[in-house]
């Protein structure tokens, strides 16, 4: 007697529920086996949707056959349907069963494969139901973009919404009132520069948004959130935006400024310092004199709950510092120089020139930046009364209005800046002459992150810290220079002097002169 697997299978729930039957199935295809003296191993069924043959139970079949392919003679269905709805895969996946010795068969379109006039008809009824799932698939798409041009919503609702029917019947959203004040957050935090996007979405995790990074990144990329619909390009259609059903979590001028950072377009802002930052600024620019590792630093709690820093080495090794003081010996050690008076007043004349010198170029580009301003008002204006004139439809005025609008923003950003940079060229003249007048004042009246700056600028290599001095490799050439000809200088002494240029000896420039402590 033969044996046989036979197969069931649905593409769809409806089809399992509905049509199809798959009870149906597995009748019809006992009776034929009774009928023709084949005895069933083993019934696998089906209801699950794929094009390929990727398949739940059809894996499980396939792992069947390789255990007992010796005792198999045939794999059994009711249509070539059941089987496959794409023509490669099938063809593949028949000759593989061949080569086990195994033939593959429909009940109700039989073909004896062993003839190759057999295969034409193959072909047929493999590629009936293939042109049927493509016509079914482009009717599917055109009434999704249907829909979606009137402001529906097709798919799976993105976190913060949940799927909805509206008192029309049509596919939208509603908020979720629990995550939709975090993504709304979310989106405002990120719009100011100041987190990344993986600092906001830890900040919210723990509060319930939990998303992975990249969702977060597809959030914060999501028209969706400002109550429109992105429709992808489809053959000669462009990708449009057009006004949702739904309604908003974020607005536009917000999302906007959150894609401008995306894009570079805005700058983010420093960070805000902790305490421990304040009280350790040379950590990272320090390195052990006994293993050569970076001194990283901490605060530790005494009985009376008062926090005492220090700058110490990894575990292993016990190096350990007093925060203050190795602090004040650098501070001090900054003190080692300073700037004429009349170099002073030279240098800020040359700053005023660098910042105001470009003038009339920034001034060339706020005239340029205002008149295209003015051309897409223009432009704004011409398309609404195309709108309105009925020459263009809803999806075109939509999409065109929307890129408009986002040159605009782009524009307004950009001759803000501008303006705010001619504002404050005072301040940063002030602050660089303050750097020239004495770095140790600007060292000492700087928060943590422009202290760290100043530290990396002067000495390139980490410094050691030897108690009553410090020691380092290298150093900025112009303030080894300067500190070369310091008769009373003892608090630094400089290892190995660079390759590519010593320390000079020749005398300090112009200037520049030694201050004794």
């Amino acid at each position: 007697m033969q044996n046989a697997i036979i197969y069931t299978r649905v593409s769809t729930d409806e089809q399992a529920n509905k049509g199809y039957s798959l009870p149906h199935q597995k009748n019809v295809l006992e009776l034929y086996c009774a009928h023709k003296g084949i005895h069933i191993l083993k019934h696998f069924e089906e209801d699950y949707s794929a094009k390929n043959f990727d398949r739940p139970s059809f894996n499980k079949l396939v792992s069947y056959i390789k255990t007992n392919r010796k005792t198999i003679d045939y794999i059994l269905f009711t249509r070539w349907d059941r089987f496959s709805r794409n023509q490669e895969e099938a063809y593949r996946v028949i000759r593989e069963f061949k080569n086990l010795g195994i033939i593959v068969n429909a009940i109700e379109q039989p073909l004896d494969l062993s003839q190759p006039d057999s295969k034409v008809m193959l072909a047929v009824y493999l590629v009936i139901p293939e042109v049927e799932n493509d016509k079914n698939s482009i009717r599917t798409k055109e009434g999704m973009r249907r829909a979606m041009k009137e402001g529906c919503f097709a798919g799976i609702a993105p976190v913060g919404y949940l799927n909805h029917r509206n008192s029309e019947g049509k596919s939208t959203l509603k908020i979720n009132t629990e995550i939709a004040p975090l993504i709304k957050n979310a989106f405002i935090d990120y719009s100011k520069g100041v987190l990344s996007c993986e600092e906001v979405r830890k900040k919210y995790y723990s509060q319930g948004l939990k998303v992975g990074k990249q969702s977060m990144i597809n959030i914060l990329k999501n028209p969706t959130y400002t109550g429109n619909i992105l429709i992808k390009e489809w053959k000669k259609e462009d990708q449009m935006i057009v006004e949702g059903l739904h309604p908003s979590i974020i607005d536009e001028n917000t999302f906007h400024k959150v894609q401008r950072r995306f894009k570079g377009k805005t700058p983010t802002q420093i960070h805000k310092f902790s305490e421990i930052d304040e009280q350790l600024p040379l950590r990272g620019h320090l390195k052990c004199k006994n293993c050569g590792r970076s001194i990283t630093g901490s605060a530790s709690k005494g009985r009376n709950g008062v926090r005492h820093f220090y700058y110490h080495c990894q575990p292993k090794c016990k190096e350990r510092y007093k925060a203050h003081e190795v602090n004040e010996l650098f501070e001090e050690l900054l003190k080692e120089f300073r700037i004429k008076e009349d170099v002073k007043k030279l240098y800020k004349e040359i700053l005023n020139n660098t910042f105001k010198g470009d003038k009339d170029s920034r001034e060339q580009r706020i005239r340029k930046i205002k008149r295209e301003v003015n051309v897409l008002e223009v432009r704004k204006e011409s398309i609404e009364e195309k709108f309105f004139d009925n020459i263009i439809d809803l999806s075109t005025y939509k999409t065109m209005k929307s890129k408009t609008q986002e040159k605009l923003n782009d524009l307004n950003e950009e001759l803000a800046s501008l303006k705010t940079l001619e504002k404050d060229i005072d301040k940063y003249l002030k602050q660089g002459i303050s750097f020239l007048h004495g770095i140790d004042k600007l060292y000492q009246s700087s928060p943590a992150n422009i202290k760290k700056k100043i530290v990396g600028s002067i000495f390139p290599e980490k410094l050691v810290f030897l108690k009553n001095k410090y020691r380092t490799a290298s150093m900025n050439e112009l303030i080894a220079i300067i500190l070369s000809k310091h008769k009373g200088f003892r608090r630094l002494e400089i290892k190995k002097p660079r390759q590519n240029g010593e320390v000079s000896k020749k005398a300090p420039p112009l200037g520049l002169e030694p201050r004794t402590l």
